[in-house]
């Protein structure tokens, strides 16, 4: 009889303990939804900020998410004035990081990740589950991109941790459609896991989305609309399987926005999702096709080094790989800490590998051995110039070097930039010109690194800045694009405005042809331009309709064997006939942005991608 009551007590325990943990599932979740906030010290964003702060500590909230755009130009101060203000919130708060902060940031995104301990995460509250994770673009401009790796993470977490019973709430800075390039990628993953709900931001608009058959909500901006000078921010509360959203002005009541079941997809029966991407263009040009494709389990920052019958390349997981550009086979492989931004140079059969964490590594080029290691203090993300023995290289915010290819040796050394370099050099016998995100483009003295002149737009805005552009020189001019939308020529020897047109809306993407008579420009819709660089104002040779749509990545265009080749945000890779001025092909290599365009000995056509593909064309199509 003991016995028996014994296992009744037992029984009616567990009844009791699952009742009880039912009841607390299905208690109310109520948190604030902060994003793009945009703060930097000094400006009204900031006391905006501390002002949300004070009143979400005034009301009950279970936790607060901010889903990126934190800041203007992502840079340290920037960040650590978010960080102190968020520190008084009495919730706690999830954060994850958003293009301001990942195409900008002078620690290459570093920062973002020591004071938040992350740039994605997971928590569980009731029955929900929320999973957040980092949407990029990174250290260039460009549509958003789920790295591999964190495709490869979101789908293993929710696998391992997501119970039945559970219901997924996702959140990313990008809208999981238009401007995340493989949202079709992610999109899968949240659906075998029931993902009821997606929270966005970017938009800066408080509206409703279909994400591929997922309800979203992007959240408004806590910066002030127009017509008031209040900030402001969003309110959502779960509860029995539905979800209301408001949005609350500071110290307003909140307006509620949308009530809606997350147990079906009614809300969203007559929003459209985003179509899938769109290959069929390579049907219209069958015989363009790559006789070489390597498709990493990382994401690629950098460009393809084609080199002696390797290719070698650097990923979003810090390795700098040289692969036999025949058998695919690995020859080499270096691990280094954070990711690659870097494209990987070749001189006196050494490879220049720059890392986030400050150094730049000289490897012998056949086998990886370390040869030499400088330290230089802040992240190597630019891609740099090799003339000989010499490696002409910007280094984080503050300094340019000369450094000696075959053992590390600094020949000089200029501190007066004090923005991140990105962009590729360009140099004649004497000078050196480079840009900067600090409102400049300098001009150096080759020999000795002194500065020769520094010139600027005139204007205060910093993301006007030529610091993503790979400059020309040619006739003692510099040419330059930038994305204050205008082709810029410059006196090299004085440094002075010879002329500036925005007539075409250009960007940061340019080249100048091998015989030195025109510029080469890819504009931000369908078209690319050839200019003189010899007339006396801007003169337009020729132009050709390639039809790629808006566009904005800064991939240099490059011209080999009569061909003019760009790359596109979504994977467009045009070749253009210089002497036609006709469109010759196009090739859809993928769905995110090509990060470089270069030629090996044999003219063979190298192209990377940031889903980390790296693949060859031949010359001859």
């Amino acid at each position: 009889m003991l016995r028996i009551m014994r296992k009744l007590l037992s029984g009616f325990l567990v009844l009791l303990l699952a009742a009880r943990a039912q009841a607390q599932s299905d208690q109310p979740i109520r948190f604030a939804f902060l994003t793009d906030i945009h703060v930097s010290p000094g400006i009204p964003s900031e006391k905006g900020l501390a002002d949300i702060v004070r009143e979400i500590n005034t009301q009950q909230f279970d936790f607060v998410v901010l889903t990126g755009d934190l800041t203007n130009t992502g840079n340290d101060a920037e960040l650590e004035a978010v960080h102190k203000i968020v520190q008084d919130l009495k919730f706690p708060l999830y954060v994850i990081p958003g293009n301001h902060e990942t195409n900008w940031s002078e620690s290459a995104a570093q920062t973002f990740v020591r004071l938040w301990g992350n740039d994605r995460f997971y928590f569980e509250k009731g029955k929900y589950v929320f999973v957040g994770f980092n949407s990029g673009p990174y250290m260039k401009m460009g549509d958003g991109h789920v790295k591999e790796e964190d495709i490869h993470w979101l789908k293993k977490t929710l696998a391992q941790k997501v119970t039945p019973g559970k219901t997924v709430v996702s959140l990313c800075h990008y809208p999981l459609g238009d401007g995340l390039d493989n949202w079709q990628n992610v999109t899968p993953i949240l659906k075998a896991h029931n993902t009821r709900l997606d929270l966005c931001g970017h938009g800066h608009r408080l509206s409703l989305h279909n994400f591929d058959g997922i309800p979203g909500v992007m959240g408004r901006s806590s910066l002030p609309y127009k017509g008031t000078e209040l900030p402001g921010y969003n309110i959502v509360q779960l509860r029995n399987d539905s979800a209301f959203f408001f949005e609350k002005t500071l110290t307003q009541d909140a307006v509620p926005f949308k009530a809606f079941s997350l147990l079906n997809k009614d809300i969203i029966k007559d929003v459209k999702s985003m179509p899938l991407p769109d290959y069929s263009i390579n049907n219209t040009y069958p015989k363009v096709k790559p006789v070489f494709t390597f498709q990493d389990t990382s994401a690629s920052f950098t460009g393809p080094l084609p080199l002696d019958g390797q290719v070698i390349f650097g990923n979003s997981q810090g390795e700098v790989i040289s692969m036999n550009a025949a058998s695919k086979k690995v020859n080499w492989r270096r691990k280094f800490t954070g990711s690659i931004y870097a494209t990987p140079l070749t001189g006196r059969g050494i490879v220049t590998a720059g890392t986030v964490d400050g150094f730049i590594y000289g490897l012998d080029a056949k086998t990886g051995k370390e040869k030499w290691k400088l330290g230089v203090t802040e992240p190597v993300i630019a891609e740099g110039l090799v003339e000989g023995n010499l490696l002409y290289i910007g280094v984080g915010s503050h300094a340019f070097y000369c450094i000696n290819i075959e053992n590390g040796a600094v020949i000089w050394k200029n501190t007066s930039m004090n923005g991140q370099m990105q962009g590729k050099p360009t140099a004649n016998a004497k000078e050196i010109v480079f840009g900067a995100w600090d409102r400049h483009l300098y001009c150096l003295d080759k020999a000795t690194g002194e500065l020769k002149w520094k010139w600027n737009n005139g204007s205060m805005q910093k993301l006007y800045s030529p610091g993503n552009v790979k400059p020309a020189i040619v006739n003692d001019r510099v040419f330059i694009v930038a994305p204050d939308r205008y082709m810029t020529a410059i006196d090299l020897k004085t440094g002075q405005t010879i002329w500036r047109n925005n007539r075409y809306r250009v960007r940061e993407s340019m080249e100048v042809s091998p015989d030195g008579k025109a510029v080469y420009a890819k504009l931000m819709e369908d078209t690319v331009i050839a200019v003189s660089t010899t007339a006396p104002s801007f003169e337009l040779l020729w132009y050709t309709d390639a039809h790629y749509g808006y566009e904005h990545n800064p991939c240099p265009l490059f011209e080999s064997n009569g061909t003019l080749y760009t790359g596109t945000k979504n994977g467009l890779l045009i070749a253009i006939d210089v002497a036609t001025h006709q469109l010759k092909w196009v090739h859809k290599a993928g769905n995110s942005s090509i990060n470089k365009i270069t030629a090996d000995k044999n003219g063979d056509i190298w192209i990377s991608l940031i889903e980390g593909k790296v693949m060859k064309f031949p010359k001859k199509v």
